[in-house]
């Protein structure tokens, strides 16, 4: 699964507060899943961090996606189709979902209604009232 920067957020708000919440279930439900993010994605989590040590620790653990050709082109594909329909998305967003179109991976998100207008792309949320 591609991971957008909610998922680990909530994740280590949850640690911080000592009670497992809706990100912590999640990963439970669906701990046979190998737990993956778009390069994008580690730098939005970067701004969370004062130490570079502490931001390359906690992504130790997770496949990092580059940015490669093919996702390139998938993300200009995405942003023309969804001009094309009068539904602009963020930037980041692009290149996160079109991570998860390339590698063939549904992508968990807190924001899923952002994501749910993208074409072909799987979205789930780590929240459980969406």
């Amino acid at each position: 699964m591609i991971c957008d920067s909610t998922l680990f957020v909530a994740l280590d708000r949850e640690r911080r507060r000592q009670q497992e919440g809706p990100a912590h279930q999640f990963l439970r439900e669906h701990a046979a899943e190998k737990i993956e993010m778009s390069v994008v994605t580690r730098g939005e989590l970067a701004r969370g961090f004062t130490r570079r040590t502490d931001w390359d620790n906690f992504c130790e653990g997770f496949t990092v996606h580059p940015l490669d050709e093919d996702i390139l082109w998938k993300a200009a594909e995405v942003f023309q189709g969804l001009r094309k329909r009068g539904e602009p998305t963020g930037e980041n967003d692009l290149w996160i979902a079109a991570t998860a179109l390339v590698t063939n991976q549904p992508l968990v998100t807190a924001n899923a209604k952002d994501f749910r207008k993208i074409r072909g792309l799987i979205v789930l949320s780590h929240l459980s009232d969406t």
